[in-house]
């Protein structure tokens, strides 16, 4: 296996889809620089790539047609939009050609299928429900079977270790003297930077965080003072008063990572704990009556809802690299604090 460069990396199936596959300025394309610059290799199995492409294709299926459909709706209604829209594409090719542009990109070395030989000792980590079968589900085979044909391939051409990148746990516990499994975003975020630069970072979060904290929290105080947000909970419309008990805002700077970077920043995304309690009080109406003549309710009550939610949402921010005799420095890019009223109860 001719021009493989220090790590060899496998990318598992479920970083193609936690990264929105081919989408620009993900983690996906920073392995790809990664690549270009020298720092890696791409090794991969057939059954990968073919697991990727039936995810990819799927869901850009259910996308498109999703679209059509809208696009219909509209029309119906006398809008009409200018979307570049062909019910006769073929998406099927149209998907393997994004893809194999991938592969040729990234020179990836495709096992394939004749590398197994041996098959018995996944069938003897099923039986004994060992990683990957840890849940004893029979959909971890084509994990199973890739894994395998990893350890076939590097075992035969004494490659060294392949580093598994992933977040399926699975994987992680699959123990292998020729395969590591690491983190894909904590390899991805060492990978990218020197130690030098990781610390800056760490440094500026730590000088940071307690602003960060501050304009979290008044941007979720403001969303809780919004009383169109209780109405699902507590059917009415009629509040009397809501009362913030608290907010709490927990920045994981240390649980960081590079997401994308360029020749002058580096894009980070940072998880963000927040926790908080409201309590609204209301006027419910359910055994009231209403006086059509004194335009008056009876038999009202006054209510009191405890509304509270746990969620971890992600802050990206831009890490700025030292220029000419500017000193590195962060700047907050987004962070969707609505996400953190999802699910609220």
């Amino acid at each position: 296996m001719d021009g493989l460069k220090k790590d060899i990396v496998f990318v598992d199936a479920c970083i193609f889809i936690r990264e929105h596959y081919f989408k620009k300025d993900n983690r996906l394309n920073t392995l790809v620089q990664l690549h270009e610059a020298g720092l890696l290799d791409f090794i991969s199995t057939d059954i990968t790539i073919n697991e990727v492409q039936k995810h990819f294709i799927n869901d850009i299926k259910s996308i498109y047609s999703s679209l059509i459909r809208d696009n219909n709706e509209l029309q119906k209604k006398g809008v009409e939009l200018s979307l570049n829209i062909d019910p006769k594409l073929d998406i099927c090719k149209y998907c393997n050609d994004i893809f194999s542009k991938f592969i040729r990109r990234t020179s990836t070395f495709v096992i394939s299928y004749g590398e197994l030989t041996n098959i018995e000792p996944i069938f003897a980590k099923y039986f004994k429900q060992e990683a990957p079968f840890s849940t004893g589900k029979k959909d971890e085979f084509p994990d199973a079977f890739a894994l395998g044909l990893l350890e076939a391939y590097c075992k035969k051409y004494k490659l060294g270790k392949i580093i598994i990148l992933s977040e399926d746990n699975d994987l992680k516990n699959y123990k292998s003297p020729y395969l590591e499994y690491k983190d894909y975003k904590q390899y991805i975020t060492e990978k990218s930077a020197e130690k030098s630069t990781l610390d800056s970072i760490t440094q500026i979060l730590k000088d940071e965080e307690n602003g960060y904290i501050e304009i979290i929290k008044e941007d979720i105080s403001e969303l809780l003072m919004d009383e169109a947000i209780y109405v699902h909970l507590i059917q009415s419309t009629d509040l009397n008063d809501i009362d913030i008990k608290y907010i709490d805002v927990n920045v994981k700077i240390n649980d960081y990572s590079i997401v994308s970077q360029t020749a002058d920043y580096y894009t980070l995304e940072v998880p963000v704990d927040i926790s908080f309690e409201v309590e609204i009080e209301y006027m419910d109406y359910t055994y009231a009556t209403y006086d059509k003549e004194d335009h008056i309710w009876y038999n009202e009550e006054i209510e009191h809802y405890k509304a509270s939610n746990h969620k971890t949402i992600a802050m990206l921010l831009s890490y700025h690299k030292a220029k000419d005799e500017q000193q590195p420095y962060m700047v907050v890019e987004d962070y969707d604090v609505e996400d953190a009223l999802d699910g609220m109860e």
